[in-house]
């Protein structure tokens, strides 16, 4: 798809000059408008814009007035601006109030005007080329970071990926504005499990009682997290999250401590902990009904609002549905080990011969995880038929 390059101007005869100017060129497409009201509306309509050149002095919408709107609807499109009175409050407005990339002069000379047009380009293509690298890296560096946990630790990845699927339901309930954040948070939030012993971990999932060593262990998870990921451009709020994750809400018998406590724990930890908890005490008994009523019995450590919201979507979301999972639910099979696609989740632990785990039950299936199941398949043997069950998959897109 060509970009587009956006003329809007009160005046036909400068409209025209500006676009014969462009027309010569193949590279991209022009739209056209007679004033910032009726360009608004284009834009809305319009995808690829890369720059838009606007005439200062209009009616009904001013020239900044109406890059400001646009800034709004294409924030990465270049913006230039045309005036033909050299004034500087203008011109000063237009740069701290529109961000504008440059200030031509009319009449402007046809040479000068087709360099800035080729500048503002460049521009865009850099700001639109840094975002895509950064986000494909963020993207890569994710990847890696569950690959790993699957790898080192399955039963956690399997809980992350429980969580994953729970907190982006929760985030399309609370109708969050940076919903990706908080899917990304259940993404990653039990990272800073690759550096507990997994029986550890499995005493603290079935609720066993922890001595004072191995509770320590558990309660370092969200620090680890916290420390694995803060450094990651875009990932700082998440982070402090991941850091959050088990801090309650009201604590109990705590002398006052740095911790923060009530709403200014982040919004992400206050749901985490929710989560989280929620997850564990499904694993210690697999009745939404019977983890929601856990969770009432410590209602002191979750945010009111957000324990009904939660609460709330568990129960509409189970009414008529407590077959899913059992044997009678209709989207279960089983498949060979060959078989497995991206996409199902495994529906029960897969041990090796030796007793070792290998794969969660409730592992989302990826790459790695159809890797790791062929690798051993091919040195150890492994059972043949797997029960596995299809779901949607979790986010994969994180819009910066």
């Amino acid at each position: 798809m060509k970009e587009v390059i956006f003329l809007v101007d009160d005046e036909p005869n400068v409209l025209s000059s500006l676009t014969r100017a462009l027309n010569s060129s193949e590279y991209y497409d022009i739209v056209t408008a007679n004033d910032g009201v009726e360009a608004i509306e284009l834009l809305k309509t319009t995808s690829n814009v890369a720059l838009i050149i606007s005439d200062y002095r209009m009616p009904n919408l001013d020239g900044i007035s109406f890059l400001l709107e646009a800034q709004e609807i294409c924030p990465d499109a270049t913006r230039i601006i045309l005036s033909g009175v050299a004034d500087l409050e203008m011109a000063t407005n237009a740069i701290n109030l529109g961000q504008i990339f440059r200030l031509l002069l009319k009449p402007c000379a046809p040479d000068n005007f087709i360099a800035s047009v080729k500048a503002g380009i460049r521009q865009y293509e850099l700001v639109t080329g840094e975002r895509d690298l950064l986000q494909n890296t963020l993207k890569g560096s994710i990847k890696i970071l569950t690959d790993l946990l699957a790898a080192i630790n399955p039963e956690s990845f399997s809980q992350s990926t429980r969580i994953s699927v729970l907190t982006r339901k929760f985030s399309t309930e609370l109708e969050l504005s940076n919903a990706w954040e908080l899917e990304l948070a259940g993404v990653l939030c039990r990272i800073g499990c690759v550096t507990i012993p997994p029986e550890v971990l499995e005493a603290w999932m079935k609720g066993r009682i922890l001595d004072d060593n191995q509770r320590q262990m558990v309660d370092s998870v969200g620090k680890i997290g916290h420390h694995l990921l803060r450094n990651i451009p875009r990932l700082e709020k998440i982070a402090e999250g991941i850091l959050h994750q088990a801090t309650p809400f009201q604590p109990v018998g705590q002398k006052s401590t740095n911790t923060p406590k009530g709403a200014d724990i982040p919004l992400i930890g206050r749901i985490l902990k929710i989560v989280i908890d929620y997850d564990r005490f499904l694993t210690i008994e697999p009745k939404p009904k019977a983890a929601l009523k856990r969770l009432m019995t410590q209602a002191n450590e979750y945010d009111p609002d957000l324990l009904k919201s939660f609460s709330d979507l568990i129960v509409t979301e189970n009414d008529g549905k407590q077959n899913i999972g059992s044997k009678k639910d209709s989207a279960l099979a089983e498949v060979s080990i060959d078989n497995v696609k991206n996409g199902m989740v495994i529906m029960g632990n897969v041990f090796d011969k030796k007793g070792r785990l290998l794969i969660g039950s409730g592992t989302l299936v990826t790459d790695i995880i159809k890797l790791r199941l062929a690798n051993y398949n091919n040195i150890y043997g492994l059972d043949q038929t797997l029960l596995v069950r299809k779901v949607e998959m979790p986010p994969q897109n994180i819009n910066i």
